[in-house]
């Protein structure tokens, strides 16, 4: 059965110019990306290449993935890794003189965080470490690296020779800097771009996130603009549930039989609470227990626990704290991988070093075996740990001894095995941060977690309720103020739906039990 968008995801793959997609969770927009790129690599005729840029490494590596030998010479990577190999590093002198023509080394740790501009230019001088702001709103690495296009015109010319398009996933994570310079790019240097995000996904905004510029690209006329509507992850229950709070998408809600994919469950007592998740769960499936708050997810995971419900509280590492970003950080986090994760061998962590290419994989495996064999004594693993940053081209430093005293914690506490074995546990309890792009068949929400009048709230409620494949269950304390809100909000939103012309009741949308508090 063909998408019911399917025309449109045709008339992306055909559409030149500049390009802003809005897609819903579940629609498959790295797919959609990925035939474009493939598209425009078959159709290209010039010299010219495409750089497709991604939050995280693990988001670039699967588009390297899909797309295979397709890639060419084109750029995938991190958007932190394309303004430091495309613009700083190669072109940092041009503007700023011979005196830094030296290797540059990205360092955001607190330590060297800076207020200004002009002293983030004084790090790079006196140590090349290239820096980041104490402010999050604000970001160093692509402020310089618009000040670098602006004033250099060998940069300016470099990415317009070279690039006929950049990708860019997830923008509405970008933040206002991060905009800045991708609308020079495309408003200045003619470049093209190719853009996803989704407005109900924006939920980082308390690290700087600007949701308003992907609002802005979308009302661009200089943009042609698509919204990806077909959800290939979950029932239709859960999507008309997920939309109706929506103001975008509430339109999209649909009349259907209702296939018992979603349960609001009325309570005042945690008690109650836990016979209802007993009674609901179908423990042949995956499912994860999204929580606003670590605290949360322990406490939830105690009381789980103790009440026979073997829920596994999935809890963030030390080694991902801000505190300790650096350009070497992720050694030790792989390390972790390495020394705790079942079968993660020498092969994946090789596959994780940038240009792995350039180093010899049987030093690399033999480092990697003296770091195991020595977990029992902290000196001599600290010391084989420093060998192995040594290899990869870091000599030893304060920060890299910070690193390794934290991995060192972080593989003896038994917390953390679930951290980095996640896929081995069918049912977790975990952050919904931490659950952002990821699926379960079954998923349980607090209501109590959202304050739907706050816009970041109801982002991070979108996220939640849209991570199910089969089964939502939303747990709504009544006695706190954002669960009662959660009930009257239910039959608002109905109400507000059927506004729109869309015949619904609640009965089609959820199962609601102790119903009467949703009628209030």
């Amino acid at each position: 059965m063909l998408p019911i968008d399917q025309e449109i995801r045709e008339a992306i793959i055909n559409q030149v110019g500049n390009i802003s997609i809005s897609a819903s969770a579940g629609t498959g927009k790295t797919h959609t990306t990925i035939l474009k790129i493939k598209h425009e690599i078959k159709v290209n005729t010039s010299f010219q290449t495409f750089a497709a840029i991604t939050f995280t490494k693990k988001a670039a590596k699967e588009i390297q993935t899909r797309l295979s030998g397709a890639k060419g010479d084109g750029f995938v990577g991190t958007n932190d890794n394309f303004v430091l190999k495309e613009i700083i590093c190669p072109f940092m002198y041009d503007v700023y003189g011979r005196e830094f023509k030296k290797e540059l080394r990205p360092d955001y740790s607190s330590e060297n965080q800076v207020g200004k501009f002009e002293d983030g230019i004084e790090k790079i001088k006196q140590y090349g470490y290239i820096c980041k702001y104490a402010d999050n709103k604000k970001n160093f690495s692509f402020q310089l690296a618009l000040n670098i296009l602006k004033r250099s015109e060998a940069a300016r010319l470099y990415l317009q020779s070279k690039y006929y398009r950049i990708y860019i996933d997830e923008y509405q994570d970008s933040d206002k800097d991060m905009h800045n310079l991708f609308m020079y790019i495309c408003d200045t240097l003619n470049i093209l771009l190719f853009i996803v995000g989704d407005l109900k996904q924006s939920i980082y905004g308390w690290r700087g996130g600007y949701s308003k510029g992907f609002e802005q690209i979308i009302s661009n006329s200089n943009f042609s603009q698509y919204r990806l509507r077909h959800n290939f992850r979950s029932v239709i229950s859960i999507q008309n549930f997920s939309n109706m709070f929506m103001d975008d998408v509430r339109c999209d809600v649909r009349k259907e039989e209702f296939d018992n994919g979603v349960c609001c469950f009325a309570y005042r007592e945690s008690g109650y609470a836990v016979e209802k998740i007993k009674e609901w769960i179908q423990f042949e499936s995956t499912s994860a227990f999204l929580v606003r708050r670590n605290d949360d997810g322990k406490k939830w995971a105690s009381e789980l626990k103790n009440n026979d419900l073997e829920f596994t509280f999935i809890s963030g590492s030390p080694l991902d704290n801000n505190d300790l970003e650096s350009e070497h950080v992720w050694i030790s986090r792989q390390l972790a991988y390495f020394l705790i994760k079942e079968l993660y061998s020498e092969f994946d962590f090789y596959d994780e070093i940038p240009n792995s290419d350039s180093y010899n994989f049987a030093k690399i495996k033999t480092a990697l075996q003296r770091v195991e064999k020595s977990m029992g004594d902290k000196e001599v693993f600290e010391q084989c740990c420093y060998g192995l940053y040594e290899i990869l081209g870091y000599e030893n430093s304060e920060k890299i001894r910070k690193e390794v005293t934290v991995l060192y914690q972080v593989i003896n506490d038994e917390q953390y095995i679930p951290t980095y074995n996640s896929d081995k546990f069918r049912h977790v309890v975990t952050t919904i941060h931490s659950a952002k792009g990821l699926q379960y068949a079954q998923v349980i929400v607090l209501a109590e977690n959202y304050n739907l009048q706050n816009e970041e709230d109801l982002n991070l409620h979108y996220v939640a309720v849209s991570r199910p494949e089969k089964r939502l269950l939303v747990l709504c304390n009544y006695s706190t103020f954002n669960g009662k809100a959660y009930c009257a909000a239910v039959k608002n939103n109905i109400t507000q739906v059927n506004n729109l012309g869309i015949d619904v009741n609640i009965d089609d949308v959820a199962e609601c039990l102790n119903s009467a508090e949703f009628s209030k």
